[in-house]
């Protein structure tokens, strides 16, 4: 043994002696540190953790020295998790992260294992994409553990993981503890628009209503004001569906922020609801013509006006079809069948309803 090696042993021994008190944790990191046999590291390892089954330094250190530079993640964590069941302990050395005021020193081995809480939810996000679920589950459940504070974030993305799977219950028994553990607004905003998301997809639009009603307007985005519109679409409440979102369209349009997939989505349904509410009165000038026993000049004259209101949503509809292939043709590639389609509609009301209107 050269003197340097030599050296760091002593160093290494007489270091750890207030941490330690069995030779296995001691022979564990002269492997580790000095000798870098992490096999044999391990070895001595597991045998202090049955000399000094309280102490939570050594799980600590076999997950963070032995298993992480091996890449054995899942063992790694499981060290983790032992360690937290242990009575906290300080760690032989301390460190900080970050700067400034937002320098934070970590003394303890619960402080460091929380860090990784971040990785654990990344482990569980890459797990999620590649559609290993329950896999990609543990991730995240490991991860609220070893940092409460990623809790509300870790549950959310279980929550959306058992919705795909069609796991209903979990899936809002999940978001509903994320809603409960949200540690800022914007945390609480996200959790409770995902509920939304979920309430709308099984036709549940009153209760997804009271959710959005629970928000604080003034701290939506733009995008996220966009689910209260889809909503009065999903209610079949065409009118209020443009009463709000023709105003707030105009505001998305302003900013450059502004994605154009959303723009050409939102543009559609606005046309969409300018077509609908046209293709009602249409009908309903329809059923008064073939209903001759309600014809009379002061009906007839009202229904005549009617059809400029009807022209008027059918523009209305062909403006916004363009508007939505304009910016985004591909996400909506009937945007020009449908704009020759109210074209036509205009021409039909000038060319058939009002001369039908004007002989009754």
């Amino acid at each position: 043994m050269n003197f340097t090696k030599y050296s760091m042993l002593i160093i290494l021994l007489l270091s750890t002696t207030l941490f330690s008190r069995s030779m296995e944790f001691n022979s564990c990191k002269t492997y580790v540190k000095v000798e870098k046999n992490l096999e044999k590291g391990e070895e001595f390892g597991l045998l202090a953790m049955e000399k000094e089954p309280n102490n939570s330094y050594i799980p600590y250190y076999i997950g963070r020295f032995i298993y992480r530079p091996q890449k054995r993640i899942n063992e790694a964590g499981e060290m983790f998790l032992k360690a937290l069941e242990l009575e906290d302990t300080k760690l032989e050395r301390s460190f900080r992260i970050g700067s400034g005021k937002n320098q934070v020193f970590i003394k303890t081995v619960h402080d460091a294992i929380s860090l990784y809480g971040t990785d654990w939810f990344n482990y569980g996000v890459e797990a999620e994409q590649n559609g290993e679920n329950i896999k990609a589950i543990d991730f995240l459940e490991t991860a609220s553990i070893f940092d409460e504070n990623l809790k509300g974030q870790c549950f959310s993305t279980i929550a959306l993981i058992h919705y795909n799977l069609d796991n209903l219950e979990d899936a809002f028994k999940f978001i509903d503890d994320a809603i409960n553990l949200a540690q800022s607004s914007k945390e609480e905003i996200e959790f409770k628009m995902m509920k939304i998301m979920f309430l709308r997809n099984q036709k549940n639009i009153d209760s997804a209503f009271e959710v959005y009603n629970s928000l604080d307007s003034n701290k939506l985005s733009l995008s996220q004001k966009y689910n209260l519109f889809l909503l009065h679409m999903d209610n079949d409440d065409c009118e209020s569906a443009i009463n709000y979102g023709k105003d707030l369209f105009l505001q998305l349009e302003e900013d450059i922020s502004s994605p154009m997939n959303l723009l050409s989505e939102f543009s559609f349904n606005l046309a969409a609801c300018y077509n609908h509410r046209a293709d009602v009165k249409y009908n309903e000038i329809i059923d008064y013509m073939g209903d001759s026993s309600r014809h009379s000049e002061n009906l007839t004259k009202e229904y005549i006006n009617l059809c400029d209101d009807i022209k008027s949503l059918y523009s209305e509809a062909k403006d916004f079809f363009r508007l939505s292939g304009d910016y985004d043709e591909s996400s909506n590639p009937s945007t020009k069948e449908y704009k020759r389609k109210m074209r036509k509609n205009i021409r039909k009301v000038d060319d058939t309803i009002i001369p039908a209107l004007l002989e009754l």
